[in-house]
């Protein structure tokens, strides 16, 4: 291909590239939640409570206490700063399930066909002149009637209303902020509710912004008010500033090393820019690819995609230093340099055989990624100026290291690269442990860990993660199940705020005969009214949205357990079931896992049979053989070991699995960069200058805080450095054509 021809054919790339891009991007409808990641192997009723709003997201809590003052005045200063936080924060309001004067309107126009279970069972054993007198000491009493008594005569309602669950024990309410003294120490909570998405960066930040700007102007009025914050909204943030925070420093530092090492190395800004050019350009076109499979991409798989980078790197670094040596240099390097690529580009591919969205995503993005890597390399860089070579200082370096090599090869059994890796492996399945917990996917600073316990310990403002799903054909038939349910459990649904259309009706009866005996009566005279006629009618409850859901064919009714509370199974109720979102998410982790593994699996094997047939094809099968096999050896002790040192520290999970994806596939490009023909030093200047800026990239991730994070970071950098450490060890297949091609 002429250099005219080569020109037109990367302006047509690039051309496309743009074209399907901007054709792209705009429809894209871009997933951040876990839960977008997760299989889709769920009941049909799971599915409708995954998708559904989840209070514990929207939920926050905040609390004030203070010494030696009355809770008045906490309790007025807070909540003159509540009114001018809300007013600033339109996202931000009271929360609901707290709020009883938000909803007590509807009491009062269903007045007399809501009672509690107990005062049902008193008018159905007959207990009339009870009931009358504690309706007739209510009347005389202090206490506010807050529903009408034309309607509810015996006042069963407002029994009810005192009956709705209390998530705030031993705190009075006040307009929505709860109070309570113990001893001189005072105490006011703030139960707010998000409006907007508790998982939006963007709005977190802006939300988190606010509540802090509140909290500064409670705790200004006195410097002996304490402050706690409990709510996911308060970890997403932290999250969010901490991973900003080491990206700043990792990613910065590291990425300063990575270019001063290149830098000197090559002594040359326009290798830097081509090298980032270039990389941007292959990842356009592995985005574009992913695009086109799907819509609807996940941000994770932009995560786990950054190992693009270590194998990009890797293939201009080889590319730059064998045209630096000349023609015969590059003629040696072009056949590994496809052979590394299309073993690796196989290898993703296999992921599109794998029933889960995000690991398919990431297949089609390397895979399409790597191509045009090699593909760019081969046709640009051999029309290009011809590069400086590396600085002597590394060439020498490497050659030192060579010779060192070559004295070790002598002196080793001609064995031991099959028994050393052999031995991990049996360590490993042995040893073998996993964990695969949603909760490795972040961590919080311990104050807010600290103050989220304290509230939680308190209050019961939060429910378990662990519900209850119950399903119906009807409305009114969930709703019927789900009493019957919270009657079993002691749990909170709706049936907790709204009782069945058959309660309703009993009660109604039951006290239609209680006014037609003499008390009843006696008791309407009393107080100058007629019976109430009233009837069950169906009514949508203010809190209904937090509790039903309807889906397609069906209804669902989420049971929500308090803290602590744990369910059983419902062998005898087969439209309810027990379903906990952090233990699907974390078996659906699982299933990501198990998937890596197989997928690791498959992929060694591929390379072994790949290498054997490709690599140093004018060699003897017996030299064939023999390369392949080291090779493979020493890709299976770089993995093993890498996961073999991490599972000390921690059980394995997903994202060590990930680490070792990154690892296996830069030890195929560094086997075969060194079985191949390359002079055995220019093939060490690139894989240790690709070591290095991998190991510096990726080992400083080894330092995170967050658990997934920094199990990635050692795997890849303990793997690449066995890697980087071994490869030199393997031997090439010496042939007529080999030596007659070999650079000096």
């Amino acid at each position: 291909m002429t250099r005219v021809s080569r020109v037109v054919f990367l302006l047509i790339l690039l051309g496309l590239l743009v074209a399907g891009l901007s054709q792209q991007l705009p429809k894209a409808s871009w997933q951040s939640s876990l839960a977008d990641a997760l299989p889709n192997q769920v009941s049909e009723t799971q599915r409708a409570y995954l998708e559904s709003q989840q209070p514990n997201t929207q939920q926050l809590l905040i609390a004030f206490e203070q010494s030696g003052h009355s809770a008045g005045e906490l309790r007025t200063i807070v909540e003159s700063e509540v009114a001018v936080l809300l007013q600033r924060e339109p996202t931000l309001k009271r929360a609901e399930l707290t709020d009883t004067k938000a909803f007590l309107s509807f009491y009062r126009e269903h007045a007399g066909r809501l009672a509690t279970k107990q005062d049902t069972e008193r008018l159905r054993a007959g207990q009339f002149n009870g009931l009358i007198s504690d309706a007739q000491s209510l009347l005389q009493s202090p206490e506010p009637v807050l529903v009408p008594v034309t309607q509810d005569p015996l006042l069963l309602t407002q029994r009810y209303l005192k009956s709705l669950p209390d998530l705030m024990p031993g705190y009075k309410n006040h307009n929505g902020l709860y109070s309570r003294t113990d001893g001189e120490t005072v105490q006011v909570l703030v139960p707010l509710q998000i409006a907007g998405d508790a998982l939006s960066i963007n709005q977190t930040q802006q939300v988190v912004a606010q509540l802090h700007g509140f909290i500064r102007a409670v705790k200004q009025t006195d410097a002996d008010i304490s402050s706690y914050r409990s709510g996911l909204i308060f970890h997403a943030d932290a999250g969010a500033k901490q991973a900003k925070q080491e990206m700043t420093w990792f990613g910065g530092l590291s990425l300063l090393l990575v270019l001063s090492v290149l830098i000197w190395v090559f002594r040359s800004p326009f290798q830097l820019f081509y090298t980032l050019s270039l990389l941007a350009v292959a990842s356009a076109f592995g985005l574009l690819a992913t695009l086109f499979w799907s819509s609807s991409p996940h941000v994770l798989m932009l995560v786990f995609a950054t190992s693009f980078i270590g194998l990009c790197i890797d293939y201009v670094i080889h590319g730059f230093i064998a045209r630096s040596h000349g023609a015969s240099a590059w003629k040696a390097l072009t056949p590994a340099l496809w052979l590394g690529g299309l073993t690796t580009i196989a290898g993703y591919a296999l992921l599109l055989a794998v029933p889960l969205p995000l690991l398919q995503q990431l297949g089609v993005f390397m895979a399409a990624a790597l191509f045009s890597a090699v593909l760019l390399v081969t046709l640009t860089l051999p029309w290009l100026p011809k590069p400086k070579q590396p600085q002597a200082k590394w060439q020498r370096f490497c050659e030192k290291a060579e010779a060192g090599y070559c004295r070790l090869q002598r002196q080793l059994p001609s064995r031991w690269l099959t028994v050393l890796p052999v031995i991990t492996v049996v360590i490993l399945i042995a040893a073998h442990a996993s964990n695969d917990s949603v909760r490795l996917l972040a961590s919080s600073p311990k104050p807010l860990l600290e103050e989220e316990n304290y509230l939680r310990e308190h209050t019961s403002f939060y429910f378990s993660p662990e519900v209850i799903l119950v399903a119906g054909d009807t409305r009114q038939q969930v709703i019927e199940r789900t009493s019957l349910v919270d009657e079993s459990y002691h749990a909170i649904g709706i049936s907790s705020y709204y009782p069945p259309i058959s309660q309703q009706q009993d009660a109604i009866e039951l006290q239609r005969q209680l006014f037609e005996s003499s008390e009843g009566v006696a008791f309407l005279q009393w107080l100058g009214i007629s019976a109430p006629k009233l009837n069950a009618v169906e009514a949508a409850h203010p809190l209904e949205h937090q509790f039903l859901y309807p889906f397609k064919d069906l209804w669902l009714s989420v049971v929500r357990l308090k803290q602590g509370q744990a369910a059983a199974s419902f062998g005898d109720k087969p439209w309810a079931q027990v379903f906990d979102p952090i233990e699907h998410a974390s078996s659906a982790l699982g299933e990501y896992r198990q998937s890596m593994q197989v997928w690791l699996g498959v992929l060694l094997a591929l390379s072994f049979f790949v290498l054997f047939i490709f690599l140093n094809r004018g060699a003897a099968l017996k030299e064939k053989a023999k390369a392949s096999w080291q090779v493979f050896s020493v890709i299976l002790l770089s993995v093993s070991t890498a996961l073999l040192i991490a599972q000390l520290s921690q059980p394995l999970n997903l994202f060590h699995w990930i680490g070792a994806m990154f690892v296996l596939v830069l030890s195929i490009d560094y086997g075969v960069f060194c079985a191949s023909r390359l002079q055995r030093s220019h093939a060490l200047q690139a894989i240790y200058l690709s070591a290095l800026t991998t190991l510096v990239a990726f080992g400083a991730l080894t330092f995170s805080s967050t658990p997934a994070i920094a199990a990635f970071g050692q795997v890849v950098m303990v793997g690449v450095l066995v890697s980087v450490l071994f490869c030199p060890l393997i031997t090439a297949a010496p042939t007529k054509d080999i030596k007659k091609d070999e650079v000096q």
